[in-house]
């Protein structure tokens, strides 16, 4: 399942919030939630409208003989 992640404001290093999701829609997360960045160690906050979905790269597929 995917990552919500966010990008560390000190860093710039897009981080995972811990959340997961498969289909959520990030606009309707109003509320401010936080998490310790595994980056810099601080604490942030952050709402939907911070956060986006982590894009899984599938590997090719085998070609078909």
């Amino acid at each position: 399942m995917p990552r919500i992640i966010i990008s560390c404001p000190t860093t710039g290093q897009d981080v995972p919030t811990g959340h997961r999701t498969q289909d959520i829609d990030l606009k309707i997360m109003a509320e401010p939630r936080s998490f310790r960045c595994p980056v810099c160690q601080q604490v942030h906050r952050w709402m939907g409208c911070d956060a986006r979905v982590e894009t899984l790269e599938r590997p090719p597929s085998a070609p078909v003989h």
